[in-house]
């Protein structure tokens, strides 16, 4: 019997400080998640938050804001990462994620330029079939809700690189090894997205030269999928497209 395998991911966009896209997440098996993540993450929560029902989001809780108030108490702030980050160092995860300077790539094509959410989800699905390959098992994803347009043109990306292949992996071992895309919405308190939301911004922070914050970067860092041999975490874990 194949190991069942969840990958949660979440998206930072460009803003002031930058022009990088990426997406990005952990691979985690369903067990995993079930027994280990889920009950010691709402435990975290319910021990040290006000309002533990709040989904996890990194800018807010950076900012002390949108329920996040409570942070602006330093020895609170300092044990809810550590407890997080002591959850994640005890877990056995796999991450991935796909950058992109966005102006990088309209100037380099000369604005004609494709979808750098499609060229993401196509980057980090490959890579997660190849994990699964590794690890014989199947998986599905995992995305936040956002807008019905948006996971409406999500999931037709998804289906037809499902159907379609990549350019490395045939469709049918695509089809084989993964099954659903799911879109939880924040309403339904999904515990391994919240968690997914600390991994993009933390190396995209890396990238724009920002401070690690809280030693994320370095923690998940340590966490990538290194691929084939195990020491190609720059092709199969992090993948800067077009550097």
């Amino acid at each position: 019997m194949k190991n069942e395998y969840y990958l949660f991911l979440d998206e930072t966009k460009p803003n002031a400080h930058g022009s990088y896209f990426a997406l990005g997440g952990y691979a985690i098996k369903r067990e995993d998640y079930e027994n280990i993540l889920k009950p010691q993450l709402q435990k975290i929560k319910s021990d040290l938050m006000p309002q533990p029902e709040l989904p996890l989001h990194l800018y807010d809780m950076r900012k002390n804001i949108k329920g996040f108030e409570f942070l602006v108490d330093a020895k609170i702030r300092k044990s809810l990462f550590d407890r997080i980050k002591n959850l994640v160092q005890s877990l056995d995860i796999s991450v991935f994620v796909a950058s992109i300077d966005t102006e990088n790539y309209k100037n380099m094509y000369y604005g004609q330029t494709n979808d750098i959410y499609d060229i993401a989800l196509q980057t980090i699905l490959e890579n997660f079939v190849h994990f699964l390959l590794v690890n014989k098992g199947v998986g599905s994803f995992f995305i936040e809700s956002r807008n019905q347009a948006e996971n409406k043109f999500l999931q037709i990306c998804y289906y037809r690189l499902l159907t379609g292949g990549t350019l490395f992996i045939n469709s049918d071992t695509i089809m084989k090894n993964l099954s659903i895309l799911s879109f939880p919405l924040k309403s339904d308190n999904n515990l391994g997205v919240q968690l997914a939301d600390f991994i993009p911004v933390s190396f995209v922070r890396k990238l724009i030269g920002s401070k690690d914050y809280c030693g994320l970067y370095k923690l998940f860092e340590s966490k990538l999928y290194r691929g084939y041999g195990g020491n190609m975490e720059e092709r199969f874990g992090f993948k800067k497209l077009l550097e």
